[in-house]
Parts: C-alpha cells; structure tokens; sequence
C-alpha cells in the first residue's frame, strides 16, 4: 500500500515537472536552497521589493506571490506587514500548512492554468525567480495574468536575472555551456530579462514600466559577492545532479571538480552578473469610458432618447 501509494506522489510530481518544466529536483536541499537564495538577494537589493508599495502593505492590502516555493519572501513579509493578506501559490506543496502567520495563506496550483482568482483581486502582485519553470509564451501569458488579477492603480513586480556570466574563466566557459545547452534543449529561455521588458512593454495596462539593475562581483572580493557565490554553487550542484535536467549524462565530466574550478575562477578574477527587477503601476479603464467604444455609447444613449420620446407621444395619443 506504502508502495504503491509514493509511486503515484512521484508520478503525480513528475507530471507536474512535465508540465511546468522546473528542472531542479524539489527536496529538501534545494527547498534550503532556495531559503538561502532570498537572504543572499535581500543583500544584494538591500530591501525585498522595489515597487513603491511600502504604505500599502502598512495600511493593509492583499498581496499575491506567484511561484512562492517554501514561502520564504512571504512569510516575512507577512509577519512585517501585520495588517496586509498575503497568498501564495506553487505548483508544489512545500510551503509550511501550520506554522504561519494568521495573515499568510498558501495554495497548491499550477499556473500554467491560469491564475484561479477573480480580476482585480489583489493590490500588490510579485513573481520571482521564474526562469526555471517558464517557456517564452508561457512568460507572456502569466504576466497577462498577473495584470488580471491585479487591482486599478495596484503594482505587479518581477525579480530575475539572466544566466549570464561576465568575465569568466575556461572552466567556467564549460560549465556554463553545459547547463544553458540542456536547459535551452528543454525550452528554458536563459536570457529572460528582455523579454519579461517586452511583455511589459506590450499590455496596454501597464502604460508606466520601472526597471531597476544591481551588478554583482562573484567571490571573495565583499560579502555580497561571497554569499552570491555560494548560492551559484549550490544551484549548480543541484542542477547537475537533476535527473529532470541532466538524462542524457555528463559525458565523462565530473561535475564536482568543474563546479570548484568555477569557484576558484572566479575567486581570482573579475566574474560578474546582473540582477533585474521590473515593477508598473495597473492602469486599468472602465469599459464605458475607453475612446473605443465611446462612439457606440453616444449612439446607445441617442436611441435611448428616441425610444423614451416614442413612448411619451404614444401615452398622449388619443385611443
């Protein structure tokens, strides 16, 4: 029964890899990971969000994370903004059930199928670290959603960085080439930043986009860089050793040995990044009101007129 019971949870969870193509092996390390990637990047931004929405979040609002993983960001600020709502939701339950603030709430879904709320139910909505999970449509279609969701004059917000390397070494040339050859074989976009621009740029909602940039030196030349370093290391540990990423083998390159080379390299030169965040104010328009359909109220409200004045007149003719 135990049995045949964890066959189907991983067949369940590997049809949902399937689905939404995250390529790391969900555990427990990456889930502690993942809890060391949000401290190393509240370093890097010195805050843990850009868009201008601090007043909002004392006041109260209802605040949603998208791909929340173990709810690190949320759980935070849930337990910071006391009179905020905050939902989160991933496609895999590894955000804590119990132990939480009253104000956090968690849900399982997939987002691919759209986002199961009602237009305009949040004031603050936030997507991070995405890269992995997200085909380019995909990246379109869920930023539609997010802008759905999301409350008139609201803020939505995107935190992701490409996976680029500046002034890397050999090792780390080899390195980099096997990981972005198989995540690009499973139609993992790993120059994302331009794109998630674009989309922005394109939602006749967002009239008003912000974007902001934070370079980071890799290794042991500050804190930051050091910490970043480490959190590279380890998502590059757990990437290699993905069966969801690597089915096809190695081919004769020890991984291990080529992650320390990438370390030293860049211990020892000048290997950079760049993180990005992107954040837009929620215009959105009445229906009645848009210069589209103005001529059609225009003329909606003469045959209104016409038809109040026809019953007037037949009320006053004789019978």
């Amino acid at each position: 029964m135990g049995f045949t019971k964890t066959t189907k949870n991983r067949q369940k969870r590997q049809s949902l890899y399937k689905t939404i193509h995250y390529l790391l092996t969900y555990n427990d390390d990456e889930i502690d990971r993942t809890h060391h990637q949000h401290y190393v990047y509240r370093e890097i931004w010195s805050e843990d969000f850009s868009a201008p929405v601090e007043n909002l979040l004392t006041r109260g609002v209802d605040v949603l994370d998208i791909g929340c993983g173990p709810g690190t960001w949320i759980l935070e600020l849930g337990t910071k903004y006391e009179n905020s709502n905050f939902k989160g939701i991933d496609a895999f339950a590894f955000f804590p059930s119990t132990i939480k603030p009253q104000n956090v709430s968690f849900e399982q879904h997939n987002i691919l199928n759209g986002l199961p709320f009602e237009d305009n139910k949040f004031e603050y909505v936030i997507m991070r670290f995405m890269m992995f999970s997200l085909s380019l449509k995909e990246w379109e279609n869920v930023i539609n959603e997010m802008v759905r969701v999301c409350k008139p004059n609201g803020w939505i917000e995107i935190m992701e960085d490409d996976l680029v390397l500046h002034n890397r070494g050999p090792r780390t040339d080899l390195m980099m080439k096997i990981i972005i050859d198989e995540l690009e074989r499973k139609g993992v976009e790993t120059v994302i930043t331009p794109h998630i621009l674009e989309f922005l740029k394109t939602n006749p909602e967002l009239p008003n986009i912000a974007n902001d940039e934070r370079h980071i030196q890799l290794g042991k030349c500050n804190k930051v860089g050091e910490l970043y370093l480490e959190s590279l290391k380890w998502g590059a540990k757990n990437l290699f050793e993905s069966e969801h990423l690597f089915e096809r083998g190695l081919r004769g390159v020890r991984y291990d040995g080529l992650i320390e080379d990438f370390v030293q390299e860049c211990n020892e030169g000048c290997t950079f990044t760049t993180s990005a965040r992107f954040y837009a104010r929620v215009n959105k328009k009445h229906v009645m009101g848009t210069k589209k359909n103005s001529s059609k109220i225009k003329e909606f409200f003469k045959k209104l007129q016409k038809f109040k004045k026809f019953k007037i007149l037949k009320k006053l003719s004789p019978v």
